[in-house]
């Protein structure tokens, strides 16, 4: 995980934060289907804040191919999805290094708070981890 000041430190409304997640596959197999996956606890409004109006993040996936942002998948639950639930992913080959850019935002309407964001890494053909999960670090005000 590559964030600029280590964390992304969102404001409600404002502009989005661009991080980075690099995959490197050492293992002895391919992966034909490895997907990134985010999620993150539901964050809890401050004192006086209104109820949000809306999913209250926006994450998107840098496509090199076509140079445009598209959504991506943020989970915001409080329990673990199935792994046996994920689909997609891309190729990864063994020895091979991949790049994802991503980019949150926090929307006007949304929470704030602090909790981490979870990237765990998804092998779809087998319904396991293909490496252990990661916390990046976030809060929104």
């Amino acid at each position: 995980m590559d964030t600029r000041g280590s964390r992304l430190s969102l404001v409600r409304g404002g502009a989005a934060q661009e991080f980075t997640v690099t995959l490197r596959n050492g293992n002895s197999a391919d992966h034909r289907h490895l997907l990134v996956a985010f999620q993150m606890e539901v964050l809890v409004g401050e004192p006086g804040d209104r109820p949000g109006s809306g999913p209250g993040f926006l994450l998107e996936r840098f496509d090199a191919t076509s140079g445009a942002w598209r959504p991506a998948e943020l989970r915001v639950a409080n329990d673990t999805r199935p792994l046996s639930l994920y689909a997609g992913g891309g190729p990864l080959a063994r020895e091979a290094v991949r790049v994802e850019r991503y980019r949150l935002r926090a929307t006007a309407g949304g929470p704030t708070g602090s909790t981490p964001v979870v990237v765990s890494f998804v092998d779809t053909d087998t319904d396991r981890e293909a490496a252990a999960h990661v916390l990046l670090g976030h809060s929104t005000g």
